[in-house]
């Protein structure tokens, strides 16, 4: 027993006795699972497979904290692997790095202002002044803007206050429950989450589906590939979110006649010297990731050249730049401290669990991936590419709005990419395939569990479970048709 402010406490457990028991039966698939023969695949296959049993069954349990820590330390014990692969395939995978440089660049644009800036601008605009809806519109469009460039959780956190500051001086309240409000606040995760899915700036599952991908295939995607790719889906599904909104939700908007335009114009200020400095460097390191993709079309020459700048040189550059660059004030355009105060190390613990995992189920003398080949090619042999393409697009998008997205992005790359290199190799572009499932479980806004931010804003106040399910999965089923048709074309295109 421990003494605290006086009271007497009883030691225990940190979980309730059912999460014990699904801890147990996570160790059993982690250690135990192993001594169960399947045919056709290694022991060490079958712990790996055991661990990723188990390591969903924490993840969704549990969280994606300790846990992730947890799979390492199973993973450690397969032979093939040991403590020193795992460690190099996790967090000294330059995907686990790219994500933690992305966090730390990201963090100009927050603590400088511009992020709020940007979403102002756009939203109190003369277009947007016109009409209710124009001011929805321009509303999400910030929203997607932001998204484009930070994580959702740090996006999200942006958009709501200024959703919530000009509601509330229209009169409306959060215990009033107003459609507007639902409406707005559904708005911001699904812009939010579109924009992570159109770009692989800063955003953890967009980096980490990149780096599954060279995993299982030992290629890569470049940046321009994937936001033409990915890009025309997120504004595409983003108007069609704007559609439904007005012509099937139909909330009342009439109350947004009232904002003052001009006093929430007014509180972001004048432009500081640190927001420009922070917008110019920023757009400098995205031309630097776009470069080698882009000169692809337009100067195949140089290409070979450009191609050799890593995803990793960008972010290092914007880095050095701000804090090497002192304002008037006598301080860097970002503080370093406060770069990597903006790290999320659970998400880039999670990330090193999950990026380990792929490269365990990857690995040629582990197996599995030969294994998954030979037992779903029965399966899906009288199945065409295009079929087995939407299929993938379809499950993606509806399991993600059920478990984390980011658990949704580890099986469904699990599955698919095999499938893709073995059984569609010479009928289906497996660059194609994996685009698609990276975008697929970004569509997640129907349940608080998909993505942090969808769990921000079902906690915000306005917007009630029964609403966001609603209408959360009813444009998530509509977005299936929409990531694969427009996917696939575009990928035709440029893959």
């Amino acid at each position: 027993m421990s003494t605290e402010n006086g009271k007497l406490k009883k030691l225990g457990f940190t979980y309730s006795p059912a999460k014990l028991v699904l801890l147990l039966i996570a160790t059993f698939f982690m250690f135990g699972f192993k001594l169960i023969p399947i045919a056709g695949l290694s022991v060490s296959g079958v712990q790996v497979i055991g661990i990723l049993i188990g390591g969903m069954i924490l993840w969704l349990s549990m969280g994606v904290g300790w846990t992730s820590l947890y799979v390492l330390f199973a993973l450690m014990t397969v032979p093939e692997l040991g403590a020193a692969k795992v460690c190099s395939t996790s967090f000294g995978n330059s995907t686990a790095i790219l994500m933690i440089y992305c966090y730390m660049l990201a963090a100009c644009l927050t603590k400088s202002g511009f992020a709020r800036r940007i979403a102002i601008m756009l939203m109190t605009n003369k277009f947007s002044r016109k009409s209710p809806w124009n001011t929805v519109m321009m509303f999400l469009l910030a929203c997607f803007v932001i998204g484009l460039f930070l994580p959702s959780s740090g996006s999200i956190l942006v958009t709501l206050p200024i959703m919530d500051a000009m509601l509330s001086e229209v009169k409306l309240s959060k215990e009033q429950k107003p459609a507007v409000g639902a409406m707005l606040s559904l708005g911001s995760v699904i812009a939010g989450s579109l924009g992570n899915g159109a770009t692989p700036i800063s955003h953890a599952m967009s980096i980490q589906g990149m780096g599954l991908y060279a995993d299982y295939t030992g290629g890569s995607i470049d940046f321009f590939t994937f936001c033409a790719v990915l890009l025309p889906i997120g504004v595409i599904c983003l108007a069609l979110y704007w559609l439904m909104a007005k012509f099937i939700w139909r909330p009342d908007v009439g109350a947004l006649k009232s904002v003052d335009f001009d006093a929430l114009k007014e509180s972001a200020g004048p432009m500081t010297t640190r927001e420009k400095w922070s917008a110019w460097v920023y757009l400098f390191v995205i031309i630097l990731w776009a470069l080698p993709g882009f000169a692809k079309y337009i100067a195949p020459s140089v290409y070979p050249t450009l191609n050799k700048i890593s995803n990793l040189y960008p972010p290092l550059i914007g880095l050095f730049l701000m804090n090497l660059i002192t304002l008037e004030d006598g301080k860097p355009v970002l503080a370093f401290k406060d770069a990597l105060n903006n790290v999320n190390w659970g998400t880039f613990i999670f990330l090193g669990g999950i990026m380990c995992l792929g490269a365990a189920v990857s690995n040629g003398d582990i197996g599995i991936s030969a294994w998954l080949t030979a037992v779903l090619s029965p399966l899906f042999s009288n199945i065409s590419p295009a079929v087995f393409l939407f299929i993938m697009v379809a499950i993606g998008i509806i399991l993600t709005n059920f478990v984390s997205n980011a658990v949704a992005l580890a099986v469904m790359m699990a599955v698919a990419m095999p499938l893709a290199i073995g059984v569609y190799g010479q009928s289906l572009n497996s660059l194609v395939v994996a685009l698609l499932v990276i975008n697929a479980v970004q569509h997640a806004w129907a349940t608080p569990p998909g993505t942090p931010s969808a769990a921000v804003a079902a906690d915000f106040g306005w917007l009630d479970l029964g609403r966001m399910f609603k209408w959360g999965i009813l444009i998530a089923l509509v977005d299936i048709l929409v990531v694969y048709f427009v996917g696939s074309g575009l990928g035709a295109i440029f893959c």
